[in-house]
């Protein structure tokens, strides 16, 4: 596109939490080199780049900094613009310019998510990975498309000696179960799962297509194809659905997205798809280096007409993405599927920085954009989820065998208050669980014992004065980590040696309470000393070496024990594990949080799922203090009672106006000046807000985090067709105050 000499401004968005309004006059220059490449650039990716249009990146200057900036819109002079003296914009830059659908998108995330468009291109975009960009790596997507053409041409030559033989009736089994993504075979529920997803697919965009032709302004549900949710028990075949699935639409010259809650998943799941899939599989998640992911930008990015071989072919197939949450915001292009597995994850939620969004809700907005189909997987659905399916907003399809025929795993509830009366504690182990965990490993089975708590001890106190060594910066306790002998804050990462002495007295009468992932493994070496037992938590996984060996020796029967946290208790296929033992479950159960009941459910059904999954029954044992919860009568009832107990804790969700039944928005006030902050507070609190309800403001378990004093309000809309005014009307009221960088808005919070 040549640009018109009438334009001369440009509005750009910057990477920064700015929501004014942001124009630059185009340099002459730049208006004459666009006008002139237009007619004469012959590789389109230089054409696209050297050319101004919506989605150029351009070098700008704003507040004495230097910003590579995204053109958002063209301005005329006769436009709304403001009477001041506005400048030209540095330079052109030689960089892919962004999709107009991936700036819909950030539009999308800012406006709902109550952020700026800057915060969300800043996320899309980070300064490591725009450099990059501009540096030609080792691995070109160039070389990689060359080599999936090469791939297809074998492909070719294969299909036609299928085709061959089966003219000649002379199939052999090897040939029969050919296909290009060696797909698995799929039991006869998995194939009707199948068929019900691939209907509910069509019958959704038929009836969007019908709506729209009947109004010229569709509303938000017309504009993609209904989301629907498979609910298969854990080691139902989800997986294998999910492949076949993908493999459709990558016949078609589709790109499919394939998203997971944790990077860990992710590893042992590469494995597996790369056997379907090949090369075309693209891993991307935020522990990769820059150039990594500049490669995967660039190759996701790619227009159709760029993905050639060496003869000039273009790729029929798509490609498929396999990441966590920060892979919705790639510069997709051609996007046919999108597969949210473990939807209910907490880890889909984006907590800090901005934009706090939630990634499966945001992958609704992205299939919007792209008309693409979208399928959500969970053994235990969030409730949002279930409220979306009730009121037919998502389509549900049900897979309730196990892939390998395996009943649903022994579930035993050890009462520790009886343990301990009776002698029968031995640490944190009960004698029960001690003698189950020695059964398992005699006959050659594996064991998973989880704490949903790294460290060693969660806090040291003086046991002369009690007193009890607190980070400076957060008013919470430090950990001690025994590996590296370091006291720890896990909310800013304030580090500093362990001395056994104690910094209020001196005197060298320290001791550990509590116990985390670091002591259970070392009592268990204690107890099982000829067994082979490893850790597996947020401090393993900082060696990326360390973890791939862990989760490779595991999965290899080489490890009889592994003592992990909650990274653990998803998407893990062992096939040896046969006992999962939760120690502390009180802990989880404990949380005073309206939540708290169904995301133990969720929890607990997951850590179920890891075990028994091939054809012998497997076990979970939980130890806990309060046997008669409702979440364990969840657990152990049948289909029907526990309908009802979950029918129960939806009740009471719409009793006192909690999600799902409003939509719910949290907001954060931090100052480093306590007297400050409840000046704040009293501010907002005078507001008059529209609203279902306002809670507020309360003080949040931690109260002080990196230096700031932090305290809350909730505030409740109803879910009708005003809640995008009320939350506008709410975001200007609290800009009115002038203290934006002191208000943190969270909506849909967790």
């Amino acid at each position: 596109m040549s640009v018109n000499r009438e334009v001369t401004y440009v509005s750009v968005i910057l990477p920064i939490k700015f929501r004014e309004e942001i124009i630059y006059i185009i340099p002459e220059k730049s208006l004459s080199e666009t006008n002139a490449t237009a007619s004469g650039a012959n590789n389109e990716s230089e054409e696209q780049a050297s050319q101004l249009r919506i989605g150029s990146r351009v070098k700008v200057t704003f507040a004495n900094k230097v910003y590579t900036a995204v053109v958002r819109s063209f301005v005329t002079p006769s436009g709304n613009l403001k009477q001041i003296e506005y400048r030209e914009f540095d330079s052109l830059l030689p960089l892919s310019p962004v999709a107009p659908e991936q700036i819909k998108l950030w539009e999308e995330i800012a406006d709902y998510y109550m952020c700026t468009i800057g915060e969300v291109y800043k996320a899309a975009y980070p300064l490591n990975a725009t450099i990059q960009e501009s540096i030609k790596g080792r691995k070109r997507p160039e070389d990689y498309f060359q080599e999936l053409a090469r791939q297809e041409e074998n492909e070719r030559r294969e299909k036609q000696v299928y085709d061959n033989v089966e003219k000649n009736r002379q199939l052999t089994h090897s040939v029969k179960s050919m296909s290009y993504f060696n797909l698995p075979e799929l039991s006869e529920y998995q194939r009707k799962a199948c068929d019900e997803i691939l209907k509910n697919f069509r019958t959704s965009c038929e009836a969007g297509s019908s709506k729209k032709k009947e109004s010229t302004e569709s509303s938000r549900e017309d504009k993609f194809s209904k989301p629907v949710l498979l609910q298969g028990v854990t080691g139902s075949g989800k997986t294998e659905v999910y492949v076949t699935l993908a493999a459709q639409v990558l016949e078609q010259g589709k790109n499919v997205l394939y998203m997971v809650p944790e990077i860990a998943i992710s590893k042992q799941l590469n494995s597996r798809l790369k056997k379907h899939f090949g090369e075309r599989l693209l891993v991307f998640h935020s522990k990769q280096t820059s150039a990594e992911k500049a490669f995967i930008h660039k190759v996701i990015s790619a227009a159709p007409d760029s993905k050639k071989g060496v003869n000039g072919e273009r790729l029929s197939k798509g490609i498929i993405v396999l990441g966590t949450r920060s892979s919705l915001l790639l510069p997709f292009n051609n996007l046919g599927l999108i597969i949210v597995d473990e939807e209910h994850d907490i880890s889909y939620k984006q907590t800090e920085p901005a934009p706090r969004y939630n990634a499966r809700d945001t992958a609704i907005m992205l299939a919007g954009i792209y008309r693409a189909n979208i399928l959500l997987g969970s053994a235990t659905p969030s409730f949002e989820t279930i409220y979306n399916c009730s009121h037919s907003r998502f389509a549900k399809v049900e897979m309730l065998n196990k892939f390998f025929g395996a009943s649903d795993p022994e579930i035993e509830v050890v009462d520790t208050i009886w343990a301990r009366k009776s002698g029968q504690m031995r640490g944190n182990f009960s004698q029960k669980l001690i003698n189950e965990i020695k059964r398992t490993v005699a006959k050659g089975k594996q064991v998973l014992v989880f704490r949903n708590r790294r460290s060693y001890a969660p806090i040291v106190e003086c046991s002369e004065c009690g007193t009890i060594p607190k980070c400076p910066h957060c008013n919470v306790y430090l950990s001690y980590h025994k590996y590296n002998n370091t006291l720890r804050c896990h909310y800013c990462d304030y580090t500093i040696k362990y001395k056994n002495s104690c910094p209020s007295c001196g005197k060298s009468t320290l001791t550990y309470k509590g116990s985390g992932t670091e002591k259970i493994e070392e009592e268990l070496k204690a107890l099982l000393p000829e067994a082979r037992i490893e850790r597996f938590d947020a401090d393993i996984s900082k060696s990326k070496r360390k973890e791939e060996s862990i989760i490779k020796e595991f999965s290899k029967g080489e490890i009889d024990i592994l003592v992990g946290t909650q990274m653990l208790s998803k998407g893990f296929d062992f096939d040896n594990l046969h006992l999962v033992a939760v120690l502390g479950a009180d802990s989880i159960i404990g949380i005073q949080d309206f939540r708290g009941d169904e995301r133990a459910v969720q929890l607990f059904t997951q850590l179920m799922g890891r075990t028994g999954r091939r054809t012998e029954k497997g076990k979970l044992m939980i130890q806990t203090s309060q046997k008669e919860h409702t979440v364990y009568k969840i657990l152990k009832g049948a289909t029907a009672e526990n309908e009802t107990l979950v029918s129960g804790l939806l009740n009471e969700r719409r009793e006192y106006n909690f999600a799902p039944f409003v939509r719910m928005i949290k907001i954060t006030v931090r100052h480093r000046d306590i007297n400050k902050l409840d000046e704040i507070c009293n501010q907002i609190a005078a507001l008059q807000i529209k609203c279902k309800e306002i809670t507020g403001p309360f003080i949040p378990p931690i109260d002080k985090v990196r230096g700031e004093w932090l305290k809350c309000f909730y505030v409740k809309f109803s879910r009708d067709k005003s809640l995008k005014e009320n939350k506008t009307a709410l975001l200007n009221s609290i800009e009115s105050l002038r203290k934006p960088n002191n208000i943190i808005f969270d909506v849909d919070p967790l």
